[in-house]
């Protein structure tokens, strides 16, 4: 059986084929970048493949400007923040969903609020009330927390509205308690929903700039301040800079990949049946 010629398909494949290679040619760039030197960099040099390949770009970026030490910061206050959004968003969305009590709807708009001030906004006052926890993890931790909340209860409160309540229902029969019933049958089943909030709050952290380069001093200073201090007054390495944002972007790409067959499954909350 022949298929059929389609040339809205033909063109379509090669719309997608010509937007894949549009999307990978920032990571192309940004991979020749980091194994050239700046000499090269600046001699007009800027797509094309390097002409000697300094793989010691990364063992300068990765020795010599500290970035193994910010990447470690970067990664202790991304994986704290994120364990406490998701625990805290999990048990304020089921709280604000699942139960009934006075003044439910009011606690919902005001924390949903807090979706309309920037985090920057806020600089000031964080700045007086952290004044104590400046120079440790616990300075970006709290705001960053703070501040990504909002956005995991909402996605989280998307999917659980889709949960039937005969679920809950059936595990109060069997004497099951309300913690017991949110941890071990509500919990498992939003995992998906889980992961697509972690996403947006890893990139909203990861990438951070202001707050960790006012709140962050000596060895608890972030990768995105680490590479911003790359930056000299007079001279420059281009190169090693490079090589630091490919290490700074891999962890990204890498989340991505494990998790996206997780977000496309928060995407059919709807498929739960009761």
């Amino acid at each position: 059986m022949t298929k059929k010629f389609s040339v809205g398909k033909v063109f379509s494949q090669i719309f997608l084929v010509f937007w894949l290679l549009l999307c990978l040619f920032p990571l192309y760039w940004l991979f020749c970048f980091s194994l050239k030197d700046t000499q090269e960099i600046f001699s007009g040099n800027l797509i094309g493949l390097p002409t000697q390949w300094l793989f010691s770009n990364y063992a300068s970026a990765w020795g010599s400007a500290n970035i193994s030490l910010f990447l470690l910061n970067s990664v202790i206050d991304t994986l704290a923040t994120l364990l406490i959004t998701s625990l805290l968003g999990f048990m304020s969305a089921y709280g604000l969903l699942r139960m009934r009590w006075k003044g439910q709807k009011l606690v919902m708009t005001y924390i949903m609020m807090g979706m309309m001030i920037p985090m920057h906004a806020a600089l000031y006052p964080l700045t007086e009330t952290l004044l104590p926890l400046m120079g440790t993890y616990w300075a970006l931790i709290i705001p960053y927390a703070a501040f990504n909340i909002p956005i995991t209860i909402l996605i989280l409160s998307g999917f659980i509205s889709n949960i039937p309540y005969e679920m809950e229902e059936a595990a109060c029969i069997d004497g099951s308690g309300i913690y017991r019933t949110a941890f071990t049958i509500i919990l498992p089943m939003m995992i998906p929903a889980i992961s697509t909030a972690a996403i947006f709050v890893f990139l909203q952290v990861w990438n951070e700039l202001l707050l960790a380069t006012v709140f962050t001093t000596g060895k608890v200073r972030t990768l995105t301040v680490g590479i911003q201090q790359m930056s000299g007054q007079y001279q420059t390495d281009y190169g090693s800079m490079g090589a630091a944002l490919v290490i700074a972007t891999l962890p990204t790409l890498v989340l991505y990949s494990c998790m996206s067959g997780q977000v496309q499954k928060s995407l059919i909350a709807g498929a739960v049946k009761g």
